[in-house]
């Protein structure tokens, strides 16, 4: 039986880092909700929700959720996905 050492490539880390960005932009635009009607819906500011869209992963529970509900999914969804990025983040860091 091999063994498979799982060690991310850079494309790989940077899919991951991105994946949580792409997924809120993508979602909120299935949403049709513009980016002050997403920021308002979660008690964000706009320049906050565009970090949110350009790659900054939140790690509040609490901003987890209003966001979830903002795009209306699962909270438990969208925390995964932030964790994943976090790691893939801290991965990166040489």
């Amino acid at each position: 039986m091999s063994m498979i050492l799982i060690n991310p490539s850079v494309p790989d880390r940077i899919f991951y880092t991105h994946l949580f960005a792409r997924f809120v932009r993508e979602r909120r635009r299935e949403l049709r909700l513009t980016v002050s009607r997403a920021a308002e819906l979660a008690g964000m500011t706009v320049s906050e929700w565009l970090a949110l869209e350009a790659g900054w992963v939140p790690q509040d529970t609490d901003e987890i959720r209003t966001i979830s509900e903002t795009l209306e999914v699962r909270t438990s969804d969208l925390g995964l996905m932030s964790i994943m990025s976090a790691c893939a983040q801290e991965g990166s860091v040489q």
